[in-house]
């Protein structure tokens, strides 16, 4: 069990949470009828509630965990100071790269996020073996003596994932600092370019180099895809067909439109990300692009005739249980 006292400390050392919440992203705001709870069930601290405001966050109770913007399938909650393209930059500059945390600086690593948390994202641990494809450790060495330890199962269960999407997949978990194999930075001039000349360093810094940056702010009624959705799209474009078809299939969402659709396109307005546009030819039903769904849910509840529904055939984690869209939405 925590102490309390170790609340009090990690906050003396963050800022009161910037983490913010974006309506116009957020699938509850769109459709009052999609209850979505993702972000609520997610946050071990219970900082998260929706209350008359709708979506809010409580910045005392709020221990930057960044559990909720893992669960979230729409980006709608986010954190400044967290940008996962420059992230994933200083990543690639190492030939042996060792992410860490923030609030842990004692702890050995070449980059850090505010809290490891963000990674119980699947779709987040798919994109980083994808860069890395020579191997990436995650140091979670401090994490069980946290205040914020409870996020540890979201990222095992993540990364447990990682042999179901991309088997053979080179991310490793170091839970201890016996394991940890880590190399400092390269501080010389003449180090720097034997780094560069490493192959695995130099293959990341590519990949990174062809990813979709921060997405901009955009309006309430425009369409956006979310960032790292964004950015794994752009990633597999250079994966090996077969292997893009699995983790598609397994990762991104899938609807189906049944015989009692009138095509009033209400379905189209409500999806956040634009999966969902309007029909080729005047008798079709709307297109529909797998590569952009969440599996928010929002189309299937916004319908008022049962015309659109999410697949059945929808993936199933390893141990039979809903993927993370299927769970929150």
């Amino acid at each position: 069990m925590n102490s309390p006292l170790g609340g009090y400390a990690l906050r003396a050392v963050t800022p009161e949470t910037s983490i913010s919440v974006d309506r116009s992203r957020c699938v509850r705001h769109r459709c009052t009828k999609n209850a979505c709870t993702g972000c609520i069930e997610a946050c071990p601290a219970g900082a998260v509630s929706w209350g008359a405001g709708g979506l809010r966050i409580d910045p005392v109770a709020c221990r930057q965990c960044l559990n909720c913007l893992a669960a979230c399938p729409t980006a709608a909650l986010s954190l400044a100071e967290l940008s996962l393209p420059r992230l994933l930059n200083d990543l690639a500059r190492q030939a042996r790269p060792v992410l860490g945390c923030q609030l842990r600086p004692d702890t050995d690593a070449h980059a850090r996020m505010p809290c490891l948390g963000r990674l119980a994202d699947p779709e987040l641990m798919v994109l980083c073996v994808l860069v890395f494809s020579d191997g990436l450790t995650v140091n979670l060495s401090a994490c069980s003596a946290c205040v914020n330890a409870p996020v540890l199962a979201g990222i095992e269960a993540a990364h447990r994932r990682l042999d179901e999407l991309v088997p053979g997949h080179a991310i490793r978990l170091v839970r201890t600092r016996e394991e940890l194999d880590f190399e400092p930075p390269a501080l010389s001039r003449r180090e720097l370019f034997a780094l560069f000349r490493d192959r695995s360093a130099r293959s990341a810094m590519s990949m990174v180099a062809r990813l979709h940056g921060d997405a901009p702010r955009q309006a309430y009624g425009d369409k956006q895809v979310p960032p790292v959705r964004a950015m794994l799209l752009n990633a597999l474009e250079e994966t090996d067909p077969a292997k893009r078809q699995l983790i598609a299939a397994r990762l991104f969402g899938r609807i189906e439109f049944t015989d009692d659709c009138v095509r009033a396109d209400r379905c189209i307005g409500v999806c956040p990300t634009g999966a969902i546009a309007p029909a080729k030819s005047d008798d079709g039903s709307p297109s529909f692009n797998s590569d952009f769904c969440v599996s928010c849910g929002s189309c299937q509840m916004f319908c008022r005739n049962g015309g659109v529904r999410l697949s059945k055939e929808q993936a199933m984690d390893a141990g039979g249980a809903p993927s993370r869209e299927q769970a929150i939405c």
